[in-house]
C-alpha cells in the first residue's frame, strides 16, 4: 500500500513528530505501508486561517493526496461554531477538486475541562457526516483511555498539548483509520533525528493500541463509515 497524507493544523498536530510517528507506525509493517506524508502547520492556526492561507492552498494543489487531514484549534468548534463548520465545508470542497479525501481530525479536551469532549465529538460527528468526510476520533480515544487508566500521562504539563505517550496514541488513531487495521502489535518505541521520543512498556503500548482499535471500530460501525 502507498498512500499520500498531508496533515492542516497547528501545533496539536506536530507536537512530539506525531506525524512522523504514524509513518513509523506503518514502516514497520511487514509488509511495509509506504506513506508519504507532508503537513502545513502553524501556531495556533485554525481552518480559517489555513483556508486563508497561499501556502496551504498550494499545498492542497500539490500532489495527488489521498487524504488530507483537517485539525481545527483545539477552541474552534467550542468557541466559534459556525466557523468550524463553514472552513470544514470550504476546504472539504477544494480538497474532493483535488481527488483527494477529507479526514477530520477530532482533537481532545483540555485536561482542565474534560466535559468539553462531548461538544468536540458532536461537532467533528455532525462535520463528517456532513460532508460525508472521513473522521479520526482521537478526542475519544484519549477518552476512553483516561476514563481506563487515568495514571497513563497523555498531556504535556500545559494540559493542553499531547505528551510523548499522547502523540503515540493520536499517530495510533491515524493508523487505524488509514490503514484500516487494529495497531495492535507494532512497536511502542519511536526514534527520530537521533533522540528517542517515545519507549513505551509493552504492557502500556498493548492498552493505547487496543482502546485505539475499539474506539476507531466502534465509531465506524456507529457512523457507517468505510
Amino acid at each position: 500500500m502507498a498512500l499520500n497524507i498531508l496533515f492542516i493544523g497547528n501545533s496539536h498536530t506536530y507536537y512530539n513528530y506525531m506525524p512522523q510517528m504514524l509513518w513509523t507506525l506503518a514502516a514497520s509493517e511487514n509488509p511495509i505501508l509506504k506513506l508519504s506524508i507532508d503537513q502545513c502547520t502553524g501556531e495556533g492556526a485554525g481552518l480559517e486561517w489555513h483556508w486563508k492561507n497561499a501556502t496551504t492552498r498550494n499545498a492542497i494543489a500539490e500532489k495527488p493526496w489521498d487524504y488530507i487531514v483537517l485539525q481545527d484549534r483545539s477552541g474552534g468548534p467550542l468557541e466559534e461554531p459556525e466557523s468550524f463548520k463553514k472552513y470544514a465545508g470550504l476546504l472539504d470542497t477544494e480538497i474532493r477538486m483535488q481527488g483527494a479525501r477529507t479526514l477530520l481530525f477530532m482533537t481532545w479536551a483540555n485536561r482542565s475541562r474534560p466535559d468539553t469532549q462531548k461538544v468536540l465529538t458532536h461537532a467533528y460527528r455532525m462535520a463528517a457526516r456532513k460532508l460525508k468526510a472521513g473522521l479520526a476520533p482521537v478526542g475519544l480515544a484519549w477518552e476512553a483511555v483516561r476514563r481506563m487508566d487515568p495514571k497513563i500521562e497523555l498531556y504535556h504539563r500545559d494540559g493542553r498539548h499531547a505528551s510523548p505517550t499522547g502523540s503515540y496514541l493520536t499517530a495510533c488513531v491515524f493508523y487505524s483509520v488509514i490503514c484500516k487495521k487494529s495497531p495492535q502489535g507494532l512497536p511502542g518505541s519511536f526514534n527520530y533525528k537521533g533522540k528517542v521520543r517515545v519507549d513505551l512498556e509493552k504492557g502500556r503500548a498493548s492498552l493505547l493500541q487496543k482502546t485505539t482499535w475499539n474506539t476507531v471500530s466502534n465509531l465506524h460501525t456507529l457512523q457507517g463509515l468505510s
